[in-house]
């Protein structure tokens, strides 16, 4: 066994970004919100809708998470005035959330 055969061997194929996308009505629960991190870290990206929360929770969560896919070197998109997608930059990579969002634009 050769010095980097460990880490091909625990590399999982987790298929297209879109099929593994979690859709998510966020409310004020920070224990929640640390879930979705462990799941986005994981990854899977996560479409968040603040619609439910007040100004004040909505902006917490929104800087959080913004925050998060920053340390990750993700990014965020926003889908509307109360929706975003928040992934990590190798989710982009094979094009299925970019397709998810052409889809949301077309409807």
């Amino acid at each position: 066994m050769g010095l980097f055969s460990r880490k091909k061997e625990e590399k999982k194929e987790l298929g297209e970004a879109s099929e593994r996308l979690i859709m998510e009505q966020l409310q004020d629960d920070d224990e929640l919100a640390a879930e979705l991190v462990a799941k986005l870290k994981a990854g899977h990206p996560l479409v968040l809708n603040f619609e439910k929360l007040d100004l004040l929770g909505a902006n917490k969560f929104l800087a959080f998470f913004t925050g998060v896919v920053y340390a990750l070197d993700g990014k965020y998109v926003k889908i509307n005035e109360t929706t975003y997608l928040f992934a990590r930059q190798e989710e982009f990579k094979d094009g299925s959330l970019n397709d998810f969002l052409s889809e949301l634009d077309e409807d």
